[in-house]
């Protein structure tokens, strides 16, 4: 898929979730939790994972009533925003595949049984077309988060007090 299409069905596929509008970090991640059924925990990847190269990994364990999303480590409040929008790219595209192995994970994440990883998906690369997708999809919602910014900061503009 080229990059206009791809960004026309990101646009396509955010618009369809209904956001709360003026959109925030908070108010994004309170409706995938509503989305996905489950609580969404974010927390900073473990070294064994930045080892690994993985700076993003969505984790869902069977029989949990949460989900995890680990991050590169960044002072960067944004990047690591993007960070967990390109996770919930991956989640609204609904990927429960397993793109890496549940060993692998086991071996990242050595907390978490085996036998009990249902899928994993980590971003490590931009090269195919699924990771290209959820970052598309992670890109939107950083754009709306964006735009919302002053009306989430200072309140709709109702031009009260300007002289017309």
């Amino acid at each position: 898929m080229d990059y206009a299409s791809r960004q026309k069905q990101a646009h396509t596929m955010v618009a369809a979730l209904n956001l709360p509008r003026p959109l925030t970090a908070d108010l994004l991640h309170q409706h995938m939790e509503t989305m996905r059924g489950k609580k969404i925990v974010v927390q900073t990847a473990t070294p064994r994972m930045l080892e690994a190269g993985l700076c993003g990994l969505w984790i869902a364990v069977a029989g949990e009533s949460f989900e995890r999303i680990h991050h590169a480590p960044t002072s960067s409040v944004v990047h690591r925003q993007q960070f967990i929008n390109h996770e919930f790219g991956h989640m609204i595209l609904d990927q429960e595949q397993e793109l890496i192995s549940a060993e692998r994970v086991a071996l990242l994440a050595p907390l978490i049984p085996l036998d009990a990883i249902a899928y994993a998906l980590s971003r490590s690369q931009f090269t195919d077309e699924q990771e290209a997708l959820a970052e598309a999809i992670g890109d939107q919602l950083a754009l709306m988060m964006l735009h919302d910014g002053p009306e989430a900061a200072h309140g709709t503009q109702t031009g009260f007090g300007r002289v017309l």
